[in-house]
């Protein structure tokens, strides 16, 4: 495994800006927040991502990074507006992940196949090696954060955040 320096070292995680670790405090009347769905889901992905970060501390990987290269990954001749499409952020958000991709040497622009005016985005071969060790770390999280459900309840819990957005 090769340690990355971060592309935005100070990134300041769940934890770290004072947030809970998502477990509910059976002290505290929790009033409308408990009806609410935003809430919940709030929670979930606080201690989801905070187990994220841990796991991929090591390689500079962020939710937005890992999207950004399973998506190149996947897609040849993949252009930056392409790709913001894809992730559902604006372009310029598109911009900061793939330059701190580059920084990190995981992935590059290149000369569009179809259009001489557009650069296409590459995973390097740095970038291909390390999206497959972390696609399984990140595999193995998913596995653990979702361990308290059945394979049914997970399909059924992804088609319903499906739902949502």
């Amino acid at each position: 495994m090769s340690a990355k320096v971060s592309a935005r070292p100070n990134v300041r995680r769940p934890l770290q800006r004072g947030e809970a670790n998502g477990d509910l405090d059976s002290k505290v009347n929790y009033g409308a927040l408990n009806d609410l769905v935003g809430y919940s889901l709030r929670r979930a992905q606080i201690r989801i991502y905070q187990d994220f970060l841990d796991v991929m501390e090591p390689w500079s990987i962020t939710p937005p990074r890992f999207s950004a290269m399973v998506l190149v990954s996947q897609n040849v001749d993949m252009k930056l507006t392409d790709l913001a499409r894809a992730m559902g952020i604006a372009r310029s958000g598109a911009v900061e992940v793939v330059n701190s991709l580059d920084k990190l040497g995981y992935m590059k622009r290149c000369d569009s196949l179809t259009d001489r005016r557009a650069y296409s985005l590459e995973l390097t071969a740095e970038g291909a090696k390390a999206l497959k060790k972390v696609t399984a770390l990140i595999q193995e999280h998913d596995a653990r954060i979702s361990a308290r459900l059945n394979s049914e309840e997970r399909a059924q819990l992804r088609a319903l955040l499906d739902k949502l957005g």
